[in-house]
């Protein structure tokens, strides 16, 4: 398989072009520009999709990190000149997320890589999370503490939403589980994560809340009710069934739903 960042580096040379952003004083400019060019001979691919793809590997540290890259096919690259950058994006919502003591990826630099004005691909570098599993694999391996993890990820939905962020994108498979400890929890893939000073509108928490256990969630019946009693245990907000309409939609419906409430939070100055 040939490395696309490798082709991306090769192509958008000299490196001026890749311009870096980073918040850690042990990643120089110089460790972000090596680790992007080296990390092939030390890599484990993760993950390899048509526009995403993940790589695990050692940072100047010892440490594992992952590199995340967010390619823009060429339909996308014109309107990259107004839009941010898919890493970039996402390094601020987990930075933001971090900073209120939510359990997330912390998030090390983004980079953005240049075709003239046009953005041609973005990568996030995160601090690895150690052995975890996505929440819907867990739940089904671990029959016995299936109850456990969803009203862990109940709790951990609503501490989220407490803390004044919407996910928008808020799937079993974007919860990571410990391996070496189930109750430990972890938030992924934030590039269109908002965020509101005042409380959170209802709304965005009832998005969020179908996302993860609605009608078209990987949960069971039993396992969607546990999510939401955990998520309504706290005192401060709650909601009752008749406000809660899971499955009423269609995947399309939803989605659709989704982007027009994504879109009015952006627009209205909610993304950090």
């Amino acid at each position: 398989m040939k490395n696309p960042v490798v082709r991306l580096m090769s192509e958008f040379r000299p490196l001026k072009n890749l311009v870096i952003q980073r918040r850690f004083d042990h990643w120089s400019v110089e460790d972000c520009q090596q680790f992007f060019q080296s990390y092939k001979r030390t890599d484990v691919l993760e993950k390899e999709e048509e526009e995403t793809c993940i790589w695990r590997s050692w940072g100047p540290d010892g440490r594992h990190y992952f590199l995340k890259e967010y390619k823009v096919p060429p339909w996308k690259q014109g309107l990259s000149i107004f839009t941010r950058s898919r890493a970039g994006r996402e390094f601020r919502a987990l930075l933001a997320m971090e900073q209120a003591n939510l359990p997330v990826a912390s998030p090390c630099w983004f980079a953005e890589l240049a075709k003239g004005p046009m953005l041609a691909a973005s990568v996030l570098v995160t601090q690895s999370l150690g052995q975890v599993v996505p929440l819907s694999i867990a739940v089904q391996q671990g029959q016995s503490d299936a109850e456990m993890l969803c009203r862990c990820a109940g709790k951990l939905l609503r501490k989220v939403h407490d803390a004044g962020f919407g996910h928008f994108r808020m799937q079993a498979k974007n919860i990571m589980v410990a391996t070496e400890k189930a109750d430990a929890l972890f938030l992924l893939d934030a590039p269109y994560s908002c965020h509101w000073a005042n409380p959170l509108p209802t709304r965005i928490r009832l998005l969020d809340l179908e996302d993860l256990c609605g009608g078209h969630s990987v949960f069971s019946e039993l396992q969607k009710r546990w999510i939401w009693e955990a998520y309504q245990e706290q005192d401060g907000w709650a909601v009752g069934q008749s406000e809660y309409h899971p499955g009423s939609r269609s995947r399309w419906g939803q989605k659709l739903r989704r982007i027009a409430y994504y879109l009015g939070a952006i627009w209205s100055g909610h993304r950090p």
